[in-house]
């Protein structure tokens, strides 16, 4: 019986060694992460530390600091938005270094770029994501950075994803529209543009009534790359926003 998977690997690397090597990363990053709990936390507090960066901000990110202890997404949780508005890329690295979520450096595009470290770091992430999974919605962020540039990322699960997905059977993929203080006012999806809407890869489009979430249902029998575009709208003008072009792959097992 063929169930619907979404392989997950590096989208510049294709090799099915470097998917393990992937996976494997995001494992030691946690397993040598200096806090993974509040007492390993209060123990970095008592020395100077990459925490020292946020300055007068510290109080307010270490109130947003929450711990789970069951599920499949245990570990440390706080406000990113603290880290993007006041730090470079590098500041935050360090700090999501501290908790092993290095790998999630990708989800601060709005963050200051300062220098060559910090470019290097948000472009090595960025090129290194691996696929979204299509078993659970994919949270997708726009962000307007300071000089009113559009950023895009995908997530699932509080893990960076690039947005595209590859199936092996019809699955109905959805992507929910996740908006922030830094998102355009009233931003909302209207649809999604085809470079060929007639290959019927994707045979469906539908979005939401409060247009805060879309999805896209495949034909698995139509092989192939399904290359689109997110429409959205909001209140900022009349203009209609286009993302960068997310893939969809219909691979049918063998």
């Amino acid at each position: 019986m063929k169930r619907s998977i979404s392989r997950v690997f590096a989208a510049i690397l294709c090799a099915s060694s470097m998917i393990s090597q992937a996976a494997t990363q995001q494992e030691i990053d946690l397993a040598l992460a200096p806090v993974k709990n509040n007492a390993q936390l209060q123990v970095i507090l008592s020395d100077a530390s990459a925490l020292d960066a946020l300055e007068d901000n510290l109080p307010l990110f270490l109130n947003s600091v929450t711990y789970t202890q069951q599920g499949a997404h245990d570990g440390i949780h706080f406000d990113q938005s603290v880290l993007e508005d006041n730090l470079t890329v590098t500041e935050i690295y360090k700090i999501l270094a501290l908790f092993g979520q290095q790998t999630n450096i990708a989800q601060y595009q709005g963050a200051e770029v300062v220098n060559d470290t910090d470019r290097l770091l948000l472009d090595i992430s960025t090129s290194a994501l691996p696929y979204c999974e299509a078993a659970s919605p994919i949270d997708l962020s726009v962000i307007m950075d300071s000089s009113k540039q559009a950023l895009f990322s995908y997530a699932q699960n509080n893990v960076a994803c690039d947005g595209n997905v590859e199936l092996t059977e019809n699955t109905t993929i959805t992507y929910q529209l996740v908006n922030t203080a830094e998102s355009p006012q009233g931003l909302r999806l209207t649809g999604a543009g085809f470079a060929n809407p007639f290959d019927a890869h994707i045979e469906t489009v539908t979005v939401s009534e409060d247009g805060q979430a879309i999805y896209l249902q495949n034909n698995i029998q139509n092989t192939g790359v399904s290359k689109f575009q997110f429409i959205f709208a909001s209140d900022e003008n009349t203009l209609l926003l286009l993302s960068p072009d997310p893939q969809v792959i219909n691979r049918p097992e063998n």
